[in-house]
């Protein structure tokens, strides 16, 4: 595994994240139900270019 990679699945997390907690310390107001859509079509691309893309 190389050192230099991107951590994308940190920067997801961490950007939900945020949002998450504005979103529960009422800063924004934002209604996502399909967040966790969002997070499995992306664990699914990340498994599929893990495992089957170069």
């Amino acid at each position: 595994m190389a050192k230099n990679k991107f951590p994308t699945l940190a920067v997801i997390l961490l950007v939900f994240g945020i949002i998450w907690l504005l979103s529960a310390v009422s800063l924004i107001t934002i209604d996502l139900p399909w967040i966790p859509i969002v997070l499995i079509i992306i664990a699914i691309g990340m498994i599929i270019n893990r495992y089957m893309g170069k």
